[in-house]
């Protein structure tokens, strides 16, 4: 199949996508050049910024994606913030025993517009078990400008990831990551706070419920206090 070929095969998904997902996208912003493909769905109140492409892909409710950044085989949670030019689930290349880097060698999806083999002889992608994705992340995340997120990498609850950070483990919940690559820097609350927000789930809670307590959100101790299990 021709890179031609595969470029009117996306368009023709694409314009398929919206034809029957419709209702999916009536309270999802799409800003132009954004690429989507019949694999990716939306949670609702959702935002995708100029540029950016997302594939095979769950946006969970409220969470925005910014200008051109790659988000693809992801599962992200609600209320998550992501940032310019984020790439998330890079795909993999072997890096021993094949002579070659080049997926000639070893794909059949003619990444190049062509291939030497006809049959698939090494995994692109590493997929969490037992999960349709290679990545999953939490809710309430932000990840920052310039992130990378490898394969069968997880983000838990409540973390940040900072700008410029290559993602290459998991990160715990309401953990603070930077560098290259991330490394720990600290948590966002004390451990106590941790635990009572990851059993609140405060996400899951109707937009009506989070809209009348939405002042509390300004202080970690007051909404716990005002928000007690």
């Amino acid at each position: 199949m021709s890179f031609l070929t595969n470029n009117l095969i996306y368009n023709w998904m694409k314009q398929t996508y919206f034809k029957s997902k419709a209702r999916w996208l009536k309270n999802v912003t799409l800003q132009k050049g954004v690429q989507l493909d019949s694999k990716t769905k939306f949670g609702g109140n959702n935002a995708v910024y100029q540029g950016s492409r997302v594939r095979s892909s769950f946006i969970g409710y409220g969470t925005y994606i910014a200008n051109n950044s790659a988000v693809f085989r992801s599962d992200i949670g609600k209320y998550c913030a992501i940032g310019d030019n984020v790439s998330i689930s890079l795909g993999l290349h072997p890096s021993k025993e094949y002579v070659s880097i080049h997926p000639a060698f070893f794909s059949i999806y003619k990444q190049a517009g062509f291939t030497y083999v006809n049959e698939q002889r090494f995994s692109e992608h590493n997929y969490l078990k037992d999960s349709a994705y290679c990545v999953k992340i939490g809710n309430d995340v932000w990840i920052g400008n310039n992130v990378l997120i490898f394969d069968g990498v997880t983000v838990g609850d409540g973390a940040i990831i900072g700008a410029g950070a290559i993602v290459t483990k998991s990160v715990e919940p309401y953990s603070i990551v930077l560098g290259a690559p991330a490394k720990h820097v600290r948590y966002r609350f004390t451990a106590e706070e941790i635990e009572k927000l990851l059993k609140l789930k405060w996400w899951d809670k109707d937009p009506e419920w989070l809209k009348a307590n939405s002042l509390s959100f300004k202080n970690i101790k007051q909404f716990l206090n005002e928000n007690e299990l």
